[in-house]
């Protein structure tokens, strides 16, 4: 329990020293999703508080969704949902998580030229052996994994595409800077899956648990199709919000 730091000699109440030292280690990844928390009676014998101070730190972090504690098995800490509203908006994943208050990084995993993929190329309407670029992007918001990502484009409608970093440079803005060809809408599928062993290691979550897939088309301003990507938002992390509307009459 290194990461938690409380002077009694500090004018900042218990609690709160408690509580910021948790939440700091949550938020910087020092404490796992779902790693378990010590007990009140460990925390009230290591440090020589009271179990009102324990309580009242552990009361205000449920409240802040940071941790949650399940019956009989004790105290955990949970990452909190990104919530994402599904309006007729292009999806920007920077500006997303930077109006959530987090600090959004990529990481690129795979960058290749395929020439057949039987599961792809039928929706780019491409034939075996002509050149798709396929890569693998992890998207993360103050280190926490929050989404995987497949893309595949066709090289013929943009050439030397695969030449440009994608954990630094944004896709639509390639497409539209460089290519002049910019997004004018995408048309998103969404379904629940279970996650694959090996996507479950890079999203940080547990093996064969719910995932929202999401396979995407991307369309240019002549409905012409510019790029199909499967992504997977791990269940326990986001949240979409749906707004519905009474047709006039």
């Amino acid at each position: 329990m290194r990461y938690i730091s409380i002077n009694k000699f500090s004018s900042i109440p218990l609690y709160i020293q408690l509580r910021d030292s948790i939440r700091t280690a949550i938020d910087d990844g020092t404490l796992k999703n779902r790693e378990k928390l010590p007990t009140e009676d460990e925390l009230c014998s290591t440090y020589h508080i009271s179990r009102p101070v324990v309580r009242q730190a552990y009361s205000d972090l449920l409240a802040q969704g940071c941790i949650v504690r399940m019956k009989g098995k004790g105290t955990f800490v949970t990452k909190q949902e990104m919530r994402r509203n599904l309006t007729s908006e292009l999806y920007n994943f920077t500006g997303e998580m930077e109006r959530h208050g987090k600090t959004p990084h990529t990481k690129v995993l795979v960058v290749e030229v395929i020439h057949n993929e039987a599961h792809v190329f039928p929706h780019l309407e491409l034939k075996e052996g002509d050149s798709c670029l396929h890569f693998k992007r992890l998207r993360y918001a103050d280190n926490v994994a929050v989404y995987l990502e497949d893309s595949y484009i066709d090289l013929k409608q943009f050439p030397g595409l695969e030449k440009y970093d994608f954990a630094t440079n944004s896709l639509f803005k390639v497409f539209e800077y460089k290519y002049h060809r910019p997004v004018y809408k995408t048309y998103n599928v969404y379904n629940a899956q279970l996650v694959s062993d090996a996507d479950a290691v890079l999203l940080d979550v547990e093996k064969r648990s719910a995932v929202h897939r999401v396979q995407s088309f991307t369309y240019d301003t002549s409905n012409r199709l510019m790029e199909y990507s499967i992504a997977s938002f791990p269940g326990e992390r986001n949240q979409y919000d749906v707004v519905v509307r009474r047709e006039r009459v």
